[in-house]
């Protein structure tokens, strides 16, 4: 299936949720009710920038969540480290792909999970040392670096060697998804951290020599709602809403849509056990 053909697919997706598989509103907002929903680059399957208007997995699941409630989406460019600081402040409202943890729970709610993210380490082995185990990393010449999007969380284990005073400089980070990629592929960088199914949609049917080396960190990810400018009584519809909607069947509907194209399991480019099929249980922090 070529770009055009998957876009009008999705297209056809979204206009089959909308019209003929959405339950009654729950609880809906007044007229007016706007969930500015913040993205960068394309980063497909999760966010595909078209140019009619953002596609994919997370923005079709947050445009059918926020219709659950009587609320319109309003896209808003940022990199990723701004739009964690705009959701902070109520100047947006929702991002997606955000891991939990305490210190963000703070300022941020978080409801899904959508997605059970898996992180990677890839390089073209020929041109780097074995990797067992992140324990390796420091054996690493000094001259490799590791592109990795900033204010990203890719776990404990790494963050205490992104913390290290000497193995910090080894990390480059990055404000896109986009500038890691291309950064890898000029030999600017010699690794990359990047999501497993993501991963796998940007290189199926072509040859390449790179490969997924260690799964540096697996997590679910979250939609993630700004405590400042989205009220309690909305996350708690929010919320419900999520659960109706995956009691229903259309989120795995929407998962269903974007795994199948693929042709094969992303976990087997990863040299891993296949990413699930299935969408994550609700498992909410509000």
């Amino acid at each position: 299936m070529d770009v055009r053909g998957k876009i009008a697919g999705w297209r056809g997706l979204g206009m089959m949720l909308g019209l003929a598989l959405c339950p009654p509103a729950i609880g809906a907002e007044p007229p007016g009710c706007e969930l500015r929903f913040a993205l960068d680059t394309s980063f497909p399957p999760h966010i595909v920038l078209t140019p009619q208007q953002p596609e994919g997995l997370n923005v079709q699941m947050i445009r059918l969540l926020a219709a659950q409630v009587g609320c319109s989406v309003r896209f808003v460019n940022s990199p990723w480290a701004r739009a964690l600081k705009l959701l902070q402040q109520g100047e947006i409202d929702v991002v997606s792909q955000l891991t939990y943890n305490q210190s963000r729970a703070k300022d941020i709610a978080f409801i899904g999970p959508h997605h059970q993210e898996r992180m990677w380490l890839i390089a073209d082995p020929a041109k780097v040392p074995p990797l067992r185990q992140l324990a390796d990393l420091p054996q690493w010449p000094a001259s490799m670096l590791i592109a990795v999007l900033n204010g990203g969380y890719f776990g404990p284990q790494l963050q205490q060697l992104r913390d290290d005073p000497v193995l910090q400089r080894r990390f480059y980070p990055v404000v896109s998804n986009q500038d890691k990629l291309a950064l890898l592929e000029s030999g600017r960088v010699q690794a990359v951290l990047e999501e497993e199914l993501a991963w796998f949609w940007r290189v199926k049917g072509q040859a390449t020599a790179y490969r997924p080396l260690l799964l540096v960190h697996a997590d679910p990810v979250y939609f993630g709602f700004s405590r400042v400018s989205v009220s309690a009584e909305l996350l708690a519809r929010l919320d419900a809403a999520w659960l109706q909607l995956y009691r229903s069947g259309q989120l795995q509907q929407i998962r269903d849509h974007y795994l199948a194209p693929a042709g094969a399991e992303p976990g087997a480019a990863a040299g891993s056990a296949a990413v699930s099929s299935r969408m994550p249980a609700p498992d909410p922090h509000l």
